[in-house]
């Protein structure tokens, strides 16, 4: 199993002491050493008051963050999650996780999604009913735009002719994408073209479903079930099914030592996931004090990446 960390900032009671450069520091260095495999930050540009003021999670800029954080790191990964194509001009967003990937020596994951906050897309001048239709239309012009290096484009508002892609991307024929969300559309493009899918589980939680405008996974049985449609819509592409990586959230919504739960727990469920193919895990971390959320992230690693590794 490998494990990613969302920065605490992503916790809705975050504190902006969370945002220290020395934190920050600290935070990404700790989830390193501690052998954690990825740090990642969310894509709110332009959060609503209501949102923020209804517990929404604290957000800021994942390039820049991840570029501060590409610094201060080695090995770790750097990863969008999730990112929003739709938000933003596709050449634009290629040529910034370029300059990430090359400034990381290599090390960018972009996950992505459709994203689902309407008053953001308006916000952002983008129609909030043409979400996927981006999605799609931007996918395709980043990929082609990082695997040939120039692209000729006129299609739906993009005119490019000729466009060069600088700097090239270090991963080829791109940093891995991880397409996030648990309707058919997410799984379909996840088989199709991902080198992941980014499954949400979401318990009973209906009002979280309806916030996010997804399909529920509300227990493990019907992540299996998800997983499956996954692997079959990679080998209808001619793909194999190992060639998508299965990555779950939601199973630990928000991880924080603070709350006692024990390591056995989470190393029994950690089996669980893996004996239904899971590759990969993301959590949060508390943020509504900087010491819990180091401290958080070094006993996570300490007390379960280690022993599940062992």
């Amino acid at each position: 199993m490998k494990f990613g960390i969302q920065y605490a900032l992503g916790d809705p009671k975050w504190t902006p002491e969370i945002l220290a450069p020395s934190v920050v520091k600290s935070f990404a260095k700790s989830a390193e050493d501690g052998g954690f495999d990825a740090i990642a930050f969310t894509d709110h540009p332009a959060p609503s008051a209501l949102w923020v003021e209804r517990d929404g999670e604290g957000v800021a800029d994942p390039f820049t963050s991840l570029g501060f954080v590409a610094a201060v790191t080695e090995r770790v990964r750097l990863m969008t999650f999730v990112l929003v194509p739709s938000y933003r001009n596709p050449i634009m967003s290629a040529q910034q996780i370029s300059t990430l990937d090359q400034l990381s020596a290599g090390r960018v994951t972009v996950a992505m999604g459709t994203g689902y906050m309407f008053g953001e897309f308006k916000a952002l001048d983008v129609d909030p009913m043409q979400r996927r239709e981006l999605f799609d239309r931007n996918v395709g012009i980043m990929r082609e735009a990082w695997t040939k290096g120039e692209v000729s484009i006129e299609t739906n508002g993009v005119v490019a002719k000729p466009t060069r892609m600088l700097p090239p991307v270090v991963q080829r024929p791109h940093p891995p994408l991880w397409i996030h969300g648990n309707s058919p559309f997410g799984t379909a493009r996840a088989g199709a073209y991902g080198n992941g899918w980014l499954g949400m589980i979401t318990g009973e939680r209906e009002q979280i479903t309806k916030t996010i405008r997804t399909k529920p996974i509300e227990d493990l049985d019907v992540l299996a079930r998800r997983i499956d449609e996954v692997r079959m819509a990679a080998e209808s592409a001619g793909r194999k099914a190992s060639d998508v990586e299965i990555v779950v959230m939601g199973l630990w919504p928000m991880i924080d030592v603070r709350k006692g739960r024990s390591a056995d727990q989470y190393l029994e469920e950690i089996a669980t996931l893996e004996a239904l193919g899971v590759d990969w895990t993301i959590s949060l971390s508390c943020g509504d004090d900087t010491g819990a959320a180091v401290e958080t992230v070094q006993w996570f690693a300490r007390d379960i990446i280690g022993p599940s590794r062992s």
